[in-house]
Formats: C-alpha cells, structure tokens, sequence
C-alpha cells in the first residue's frame, strides 16, 4: 500500500499491481495509511469492468478502477473528475473539453506553441477540481453564493500525450470544443443559459451511482456555474482558434493587460 496526495487530500491505494504506483510516483508522500483521509482498493469485478472489450490489461485496468473510487469519495471532500484539460496561463486556469478525436490536445498544443513558457499545462486529460472556500477576494462573492473559488488540480491520469504536473491552478473559464463544418469561420461565443452549461457540463463528470453522492456532484456543478465562465469553441485546430481562445482569456483578464510575449506570436 502507498499513499498519494491528490486535491489536497491524502489517499490511501492498495494496488495487486505496480502500474498504479509507478503511475503516481510523482503524488506519493510520505504517510502511513493511518494518516490518510480514506483508502481505496479494486476487487478483480470491478477491475474487469473497466475492460469492456478486452483491449487493455489488468493491471491499466486497475488504475482506472481505482481512480474511478478515488473520484467518487473525492465529492466528500467538495472535489470531482472533470474531463478536460486545464492549462495555466497569467496565474488562471482555463479548461477545454472536447468529445474525442475534436482536437483538443491539438489546441492545447497551439497554447503551448503560441505562448511557450508563459503556459503550462496542469493536467491534459482528468484532473481534479476542489472548491476552497475563502479563495479570491470578497467582491467576487455574490450574494448567493459562499465566498471562495474552485481549483485545478494536476493528477497522474493526464492523457495519453502525458501532458501535467503535480501543480494547481484557479480556475477561471471553462471552454467546450467544438468542431466546425468546412468552410464555416472559428467562432467563440460565451455561453449564458444554464439549462444548456449543465447539460454540457453533465458529459464531463464522473456522476456517482450513490444518490448523496450525486447530489453532491449536482450542487457543486450548479456552484461552478456560478464561479467560472463558460464559452464554445468552434473551430478547426488551427492557429485561428487559438487566437479565439486566448481573446476568451483576454476577456477574462479585463483588470490585467495580458499580451504575447515578444517573439512568441505564431506564424500564420
């Protein structure tokens, strides 16, 4: 068993395989499990019904399982799964999801081209997101809502590009990805109706088979959308959308005057 610090919470992981802990090599501290926050394990059923098909082996398939329970009792702890990726640019985070193969490893690979070390990317794939209360300052509260902000964690399940760190983030926006249709101009537009926000936002979460737990993940996603901004993408993965994506930034950013570095523009 080893322990792994993940969101801030201490997480106890009994693994039958080494894959899990050479995955995490970067997450685990120096902790008996008697000082973590909860422990998890996979039964041999629960590792093979991350295996639908028989494409992957057991011990991957553990990983996933186990991350998968670490993700549901992480909702005890005002943190879920978001499937997306989070890079950090000007000390924000901006997360963009995307259904498979619409290419939002490529856009983010347009961020870290266009802006290069003045970006870093969090987590490419499944990271983590924790609401800390008493983040941000008093005037971003409103009324209605508890004073705090959510953050972006960085995890050992990062994509298959491997693209994260054992770091964190404020997030400040969220983007949906969207492909356009030959011929059509890259648009970016914020997204105002929350019937829709949650819809879109439903696709991107691990929602819990445990009703607490599910509304749990329910009243933290209706807190988000009172915290961050939301806008689509739609787009070719083309230099073009990155400037739409990083005038969201922009945008995002009015108290600050962001530019592009000297020599770090694109090329058209």
């Amino acid at each position: 068993m080893f322990c792994v610090k993940l969101a801030g919470v201490l997480v106890a992981v009994e693994a039958r395989y080494a894959f899990t802990e050479r995955l995490c090599v970067d997450y685990i501290v120096d902790a008996s499990p008697s000082e973590c926050d909860f422990a998890v394990s996979a039964t041999p059923e629960e590792i093979a019904a991350e295996n639908d098909d028989d494409a992957f082996s057991p011990a991957y398939c553990e990983s996933l399982a186990l991350y998968r329970k670490i993700c549901t009792r992480m909702l005890e702890y005002d943190a879920f799964l978001f499937h997306a990726a989070v890079i950090s640019h000007a000390g924000r985070g901006f997360a963009f999801a995307a259904k498979s193969g619409t290419g939002k490893s490529t856009h983010i690979a347009q961020w870290m081209r266009a802006l290069g070390d003045n970006v870093a990317v969090v987590n490419g794939d499944k990271p983590i997101v924790r609401w800390q209360s008493g983040e941000g300052s008093a005037a971003d509260a409103c009324d209605d809502q508890p004073s705090g902000a959510f953050v972006a964690y960085g995890t050992p399940y990062n994509g298959k590009e491997g693209w994260g760190q054992n770091a964190s983030v404020p997030l400040r926006a969220v983007c949906f990805i969207e492909r356009c249709q030959p011929g059509e101009t890259d648009r970016l537009f914020r997204l105002e109706d929350d019937r829709e926000i949650i819809a879109r936002l439903a696709n991107q979460v691990l929602l819990p088979k445990d009703p607490v737990l599910a509304l749990r993940q329910l009243e933290l996603l209706d807190r988000l959308m009172g915290n961050v901004s939301f806008y689509v993408l739609r787009c070719t993965p083309t230099p073009a959308a990155f400037d739409a994506a990083y005038q969201m930034a922009l945008c995002d950013n009015e108290s600050e005057s962001l530019r592009l570095t000297e020599g770090s523009k694109h090329e058209d």
